[in-house]
């Protein structure tokens, strides 16, 4: 990882120039953001229908983020982000359209901003988890990276740009120029033909889904980036929310000074990508969370408190401490997911940062309409000097984060079948029998725990370890998986070497080789001439007798 420049990636041709699509999305996205607060801001409207900008953009990642990854992991992600860019290039241009005849209003520029974020929430999950296949392993950390850029720089500059625009020709010349962009971006997903070959076999959503929630659920290295991911957002989404609020009220800026604050906060965010790697060389990753929260609550503080020259220093810490934060979450996101879900892991890490924004950003508007917008960013830039860095000390990243060994391990075994079993078949109960040394007994529980994790981790529902009271050195590990095809896939395509090395450490505690029993639900299967055979026993042992008209005042035998 130190001898791969963070730029090599871009020599490859294939990376450079999705890589550029995805960068220029991300500026329109975001440029469309300012553009649409700027538009709100000159017809009045309040501060809480301002910041519902960045819900409406951010809402579409909640919703579909998680269901995107599933697309993104089962099938062929050219096409999915050929259908994405094109779907919001097509929003874009009725949106400049609209804008153009003067049509345009409040509730349709955030519902067509709600249907740009769709599109952008559909590409996102496809472009993190094709990165890997464009370049060689030893160049993923950089490529990663690279990809943080796209999101985090992208998340600066944007806004920086668009602001210049807005002051040379207002929000319309920003809409239009989205529209150019995501239409060059569709032209280049169209020319890129992807190396990847198609899963035969796609998994279908809902149980994709649930085993991507389950993977997430089981994998602590995972949840303590999201965790950390929520914490810093949540407070921070107050900058970029009441940003515009602030620059047209209390530091009575026009467009043209809202447009400075921006480039500042662009050019932050550049010194952020030179900052990173020399940050990297001298303290733990830990440290450089906490440092940027600090960093950005000064800026935030100093943004709603000192005058324009004070609050141009603020924003270009806040866009230095931005980028480093996020690059360093998403670097590590990418470094430590298992390559079958890793679309969905980054669309649950996009899901937690957009949900995080869409609940903060109109929060923070909230408590503006009640105070202020100054007295809203003096509170959340206090939130990050104090209970974020409280936050990284009481959950702080695991260690060995990003260093696990995420490589593909599959698992010879040979399963003598009668013959084939119907893939939706299930649950399968699976029965894993130690013999454990005695004196070894506790050590062997605590080794389990890992392997727990792992077996949840790659499609288990359930697990349990239990002894035997006559022999205490006999353990059972039972696990459960919903169908016969979720069994499969665990042992063929989801076990990585680091879920190897837990079951290899339990193992060494192990006297004999494991005895492994699979069990599906017993089914009873007759065909046809079994089934003519029983209906004649059937009919032998239970005569039918026909039904005789007896007329009414005719009595039965006694006894009949």
């Amino acid at each position: 990882m130190s001898k791969v420049s963070p730029w090599t990636p871009l020599r490859n041709r294939a990376y450079l120039m999705l890589w550029t699509a995805q960068m220029g999305t991300n500026l329109g996205v975001w440029m469309q953001t300012v553009g649409a607060q700027w538009f709100l801001v000159a017809v009045g409207a309040s501060a809480v229908f301002v910041t519902l900008v960045q819900t409406a953009l951010t809402a579409p990642y909640v919703l579909l983020s998680l269901p995107a990854g599933v697309l993104a992991d089962s099938h062929d992600r050219r096409r999915v982000l050929i259908a994405a860019n094109g779907f919001a290039a097509i929003i874009c241009l009725i949106l400049t359209g609209v804008a153009l005849t003067g049509w345009l209003e409040p509730i349709g520029l955030l519902a067509l901003t709600f249907f740009i974020g769709c599109g952008a929430a559909i590409n996102a999950p496809a472009w993190q988890a094709v990165q890997p296949s464009l370049v060689p392993r030893e160049q993923i950390p950089a490529a990663a990276g690279l990809a943080s850029i796209t999101i985090n720089g992208a998340r600066a500059i944007g806004p920086a740009v668009a602001g210049f625009l807005v002051a040379l020709g207002g929000p319309t010349i920003v809409f239009a120029l989205n529209a150019v962009v995501y239409c060059a971006a569709t032209g280049i997903t169209l020319s890129w033909h992807s190396p990847e070959e198609k899963q035969t076999t796609p998994e279908r959503i809902r149980p994709a889904l649930l085993a991507g929630m389950r993977y997430v659920k089981a994998a602590p290295h995972v949840s303590r980036i999201l965790l950390r991911t929520a914490l810093f957002t949540i407070p921070a989404s107050a900058l970029w929310a009441l940003l515009p609020v602030e620059a047209s009220g209390r530091l009575r800026l026009g467009s043209g000074g809202y447009g400075m604050l921006l480039a500042f906060l662009g050019m932050g965010a550049l010194s952020g990508i030179v900052l990173l790697p020399w940050l990297r060389r001298f303290f733990s990753y830990n440290h450089i969370i906490v440092f940027m929260s600090l960093g950005y609550g000064v800026a935030t503080v100093a943004i709603a408190m000192l005058p324009p020259w004070g609050a141009a220093v603020g924003a270009l810490l806040a866009g230095a401490s931005w980028m480093c934060t996020f690059t360093t979450l998403n670097s590590l996101l990418q470094l430590t997911l298992a390559p079958w879900v890793r679309a969905r892991g980054m669309a649950t890490y996009l899901f937690t940062v957009m949900c995080a924004q869409a609940l903060g950003a109109p929060a923070w508007g909230v408590v503006a309409t009640m105070t202020s917008a100054t007295k809203a960013l003096i509170a959340a830039g206090l939130a990050l000097l104090v209970l974020v860095p409280l936050s990284v000390w009481a959950w702080p990243l695991y260690p060995k984060t990003g260093q696990l060994d995420i490589s593909h391990d599959p698992f010879s075994h040979d399963l003598s079948m009668a013959h084939e079993i119907d893939p939706e078949v299930g649950p399968v109960q699976v029965q894993v029998s130690y013999r454990v040394r005695a004196v070894e007994a506790e050590r062997f529980v605590q080794a389990m725990r890992p392997v727990r994790l792992s077996r949840l981790r790659t499609g288990a529902i359930s697990w349990s370890l239990t002894h035997r009271l006559e022999d205490s050195g006999l353990f059972f590990e039972r696990f459960a998986l919903p169908t016969w095809g979720e069994y499969m896939r665990q042992q063929n395509q989801r076990m990585t070497g680091f879920d190897r090395a837990n079951i290899r450490a339990a193992l060494r505690y192990v006297n004999d080789e494991p005895r492994v029993r699979r069990e599906l639900p017993a089914a009873i299967v007759i065909d046809e001439e079994d089934e003519s055979e029983l209906s004649a026993q059937q009919a032998a042992a239970f005569p039918i007798v026909e039904e005789a008209d007896i007329p009414m005042d005719e009595k039965p035998e006694s006894g009949s």
